[in-house]
């Protein structure tokens, strides 16, 4: 239902839940290079900033993201596909693993969008057959 405010309770398990992944994320890829309390307190610090911005922007982006017309979505979806290839081909100029590189990165952005794809098949499936299993 839209525009139901969920639970106190689920929100704040939601919340816990993203500044737990950022921060391990965090300090499980830049930890050989940095060791200290400083550091793990920095991971902190962000991972928090990113799981208040996720519930902030979930709640804010996705209404007027599901408003927006069908075409528009998907513009904006290659848009950001474009994006990303463009600034990794860029990033990973004159490396010694371009070619690698480049090739992972353009797998990573075609795997990402065979599943946003197939969860948007699925999602359409289950729901129809949900209407009909129980005659709404």
């Amino acid at each position: 239902m839209a525009g139901v405010d969920p639970l106190p309770q689920w929100r704040s398990l939601m919340l816990a839940a993203v500044i737990l992944a950022a921060f391990l994320a965090a300090v499980s890829l830049n930890m050989q290079r940095f060791h200290g309390w400083s550091f793990i307190i920095l991971c902190f610090a962000a991972s928090l900033l990113g799981g208040v911005g996720y519930l902030w922007a979930r709640d804010r982006v996705l209404p007027s993201w599901e408003r927006l017309p069908k075409v528009r979505r998907l513009f904006l979806i290659a848009l950001t596909a474009a994006i990303v290839l463009a600034a990794r081909l860029i990033a990973n100029r004159h490396n010694p693993s371009e070619a690698f590189a480049d090739l992972m990165v353009g797998v990573g952005v075609l795997v990402a969008l065979a599943v946003l794809g197939l969860y948007r098949i699925l999602s359409h499936r289950l729901d129809s057959s949900h209407a009909r299993t129980f005659r709404r």
